[in-house]
């Protein structure tokens, strides 16, 4: 929710959404944005079924520490963009899983 919140912000007060042509809020990227937060929730879901089945915690603490890395790099993102102060290892790292991103993409 947090990393919504600050999409919002950075997207409806700074207008430097990277989401969006112009910056700006744009209803169809906040939509998409609910959609993968509610597939992310629904990972989770699933990753808890099948650590029931193989009676572990393997794939419900796998799935959750990836989101979670996820979701902090891009509250941290939201908040560069915000113009607060982010230390170059976390820029660095950002830029790092852009790239690989990119790279998963093509």
């Amino acid at each position: 929710c947090l990393d919504y919140v600050f999409g919002l912000i950075v997207a409806g007060v700074f207008h430097k959404s990277k989401k969006t042509e112009n910056g700006a809020l744009e209803s169809r990227a906040g939509f998409k944005g609910i959609v993968k937060k509610v597939m992310s929730l629904l990972l989770v879901v699933v990753a808890v079924q099948v650590d029931l089945i193989m009676k572990s915690t393997f794939a419900r603490d796998a799935v959750v520490i990836g989101l979670c890395a996820n979701e902090s790099l891009s509250i941290i993102e939201n908040a560069g963009l915000m113009g607060l102060y982010i230390p170059k290892p976390l820029q660095k790292a950002i830029e790092v899983l852009r790239e690989q991103a990119e790279t998963i993409k093509e």
